[in-house]
């Protein structure tokens, strides 16, 4: 009752400011929003103009900041000066200062806006930066609205460690512009860790096979990732797995005798139709896993490592068949990740690690280090947090929740699950006292989706784990135009959100976290009467179109004012087309035998050839335009079985 008693309150407020002094409402601006707001009467109207830095402001990076700032303030009129000392009586109109007595969480800030006076205490350093980044969001706020509003925030974390990981390596490796873009707004929305999730996409000296035909991070380029990430307060966070989802290592001939399976069956059970796992019994696996973390660590900044160990598929299939059958395969699997653990801990490193798989195995929960982090990590709106939390919990261990964006094997989204997997996350975590909350945006079989459609996603979670309680209604589409867009674009911003919304035509039950639109297109020849497929019919395949089309057109009348909107504009533009083409092969699918593509006539496949061919030719032309080129070419083997079954 207390929550609801604030966020009501929070929202009336806004409303009343809104109604009375401005055209747009505050909490527009403000992301996440604080925990505790209170608007005062009238605007701020300073005379003069001095910054002073007090107390404790000798982080070189909170001058950085604090003079970009001042330039934010000149769209105001305001023109301030910087110092460190105001002359006798002499009342500076913003004083920044950290004052660690003040009843103030770490990480917290208050900030008090009066008509000649801004006063921004942080309970720290990073509690100043964070305070910037609201007054930042207000300034922007300023320039739409009458003027800055005089209020009083007291603010400070739900999670210490708000994290968001990229997937860099299945296939996209963003450009070195486009990750720093990505990063500068993860830290105006104060995310404090970002993660970039590796498999083979680190140049590792002595493998250059795994790499070379994949444009990864160099040494050089990690090094200045987490210089432009320790600038904005942001944890750099190493990600390399090393057991599962070793395949980009594993189909080299080189390293093959460190698979678990000595040999495949293309056409047997899934577990046995390719190497993804490392055999981790052999003494040969951890030393090319250590060799790997002592080329990678000393290039971050971090203390921090997340070691993977999620879906180690062939694990007990292959070479440890025995000694998993003598052991377990739980007992076998922590002995591995406890070595690794043990290993990095003595060079000064804590580990994270995927708890898909200790969770199967609880009764070897107690055998784990206790300064190893488990990640649990779950992407449908239905997956148990709460119960998983617990047990992690009660064995002692500290632990990080780690909900989805709902991006990827989507091409434009599925925003609604995303909303319930994020919120169900954060809800279980301050329940059970997790250490961090990680926002996961994955890039499964190829990465068609165009990282744009994510951003719903991490900006929801971005709320969530600063505020549980203040950001569970966060007006995402508005937040998109006016704290991520140069220039504000409602239209387009909507658009993103309307978007991730289409696949519920397919079906109304959002629990079931349905992939529709790859689904359709990833088996052409598959039967549509498959669980996953089932509830594809003629009537909503229609609607599904009716409704694409409707949004390609306003995509398409769109108004864009900067090169970053046209580009984004394009990509929506792809990503609907995609999806679109789906659905148009889903009605054809509908009336033919088996539902096989193949069996369509000359006439609709080369119909759907000419829309396949233009889509992939514009996929081809962005994927260059924010990313590197390898990989794209991975990501575009998984469209042949598409082209080649037109060409049937």
């Amino acid at each position: 009752m207390k929550s609801l008693t604030k966020i009501t309150t929070w929202l009336c407020l806004c409303f009343c400011w809104a109604s009375t002094y401005a055209t747009v409402p505050l909490e527009d601006f403000l992301l996440p929003s604080p925990q505790s707001i209170k608007i005062e009467k009238g605007m701020m109207s300073p005379t003069g103009g001095r910054i002073l830095l007090g107390k404790g402001i000798d982080d070189d990076r909170l001058l950085e900041h604090t003079l970009s700032l001042r330039e934010q303030f000149k769209d105001l009129g305001w023109h301030w000066e910087l110092t460190r000392q105001c002359a006798a009586g002499e009342q500076p109109n913003l004083h920044i200062h950290i004052d660690g007595s003040k009843d103030l969480p770490a990480q917290g800030y208050h900030l008090h806006i009066k008509k000649e006076q801004i006063e921004l205490t942080g309970a720290d350093a990073q509690g100043v930066f964070n305070g910037l980044q609201t007054l930042r969001q207000l300034i922007d706020y300023a320039g739409r609205a009458e003027g800055l509003p005089c209020l009083s925030i007291e603010d400070y974390p739900d999670f210490e460690h708000r994290g968001f990981m990229l997937d860099v390596s299945r296939d996209r490796v963003p450009r070195l512009a486009t990750l720093f873009q990505i990063i500068d707004h993860l830290a105006a929305w104060k995310i404090n860790q970002l993660q970039l999730y590796t498999e083979h996409t680190f140049a590792y000296q002595n493998h250059p096979q795994v790499w070379q035909a994949y444009s990864p991070y160099t040494a050089e380029d990690i090094i200045r990732i987490d210089r432009y990430c320790k600038e904005r307060f942001i944890d750099l966070v190493p990600n390399q797995n090393a057991l599962g989802h070793m395949e980009r290592w594993l189909e080299h001939e080189d390293y093959q005798h460190l698979a678990e399976l000595e040999t495949i069956q293309p056409e047997g059970p899934s577990q046995l139709q390719r190497r993804t796992t490392l055999n981790p019994i052999d003494p040969l696996s951890m030393e090319l896993v250590n060799g790997m973390f002592d080329e990678l660590l000393p290039n971050f900044s971090s203390a921090t490592v997340n070691i993977g160990g999620d879906e180690p598929w062939e694990l007990g299939y292959g070479r440890s068949k025995a000694v998993c059958d003598a052991k377990g395969k739980g007992q076998v699997y922590v002995d591995y990740m406890s070595d690794l653990t043990r290993g990095l801990s003595k060079k000064g490193y804590r580990t994270q690690m995927w708890a898909d798989i200790i969770l199967h195995h609880p009764d070897q929960l107690h055998r784990l280090p206790k300064d190893l982090t488990c990640l649990v990590w779950g992407y449908r709106a239905w997956y148990p947090f709460d119960k998983n939390c617990r047990k992690i919990k009660e064995a002692g261990l500290p632990l990080y929740v780690c909900p989805g964006t709902s991006s990827w094997q989507s091409f434009i989204g599925r925003w609604p699950n995303a909303q319930i997997n994020l919120l169900k996350a954060a809800k279980a975590g301050k329940k059970h006292g997790a250490e961090g909350y990680l926002i996961t945006d994955w890039g499964d079989f190829g990465h068609w989706q165009s990282f744009l459609i994510s951003y719903p996603g991490i900006m929801y979670g971005a709320g969530l784990s600063w505020a549980l309680d203040q950001n569970q209604e966060l007006p995402t589409d508005r937040l998109m135009s006016n704290s991520m867009m140069a220039k504000p674009n409602p239209e387009l911003s909507k658009l993103i959100v309307e978007l991730g919304e289409v696949y519920k035509l397919y079906d109304g039950d959002i629990q079931k976290y349905v992939n529709v639109f790859y689904d359709i297109l990833r088996a052409p020849d598959a039967s549509l009467s498959t669980p996953k497929l089932k509830h594809v019919n003629a009537t909503n395949t229609q609607e599904v179109l009716n409704t694409l089309d409707n949004l390609l057109n306003r995509l398409h009348q769109c108004s864009v004012f900067n090169d970053e909107q046209r580009l984004m504009r394009d990509e929506l533009i792809l990503a609907a087309g995609f999806a679109r083409h789906s659905a148009q092969m889903a009605k054809e699918r509908l009336s033919l035998p088996d539902h096989k593509m193949s069996l369509a006539s000359a006439k609709c496949k080369q119909m759907m050839m000419k829309d396949w061919e233009r889509l992939l030719a514009r996929y081809r032309e962005l994927w260059l335009e924010r990313n590197r080129p390898g990989g794209l070419q991975s990501s575009y083997a998984g469209f042949e079985i598409i082209t080649e079954c037109y060409r049937q």
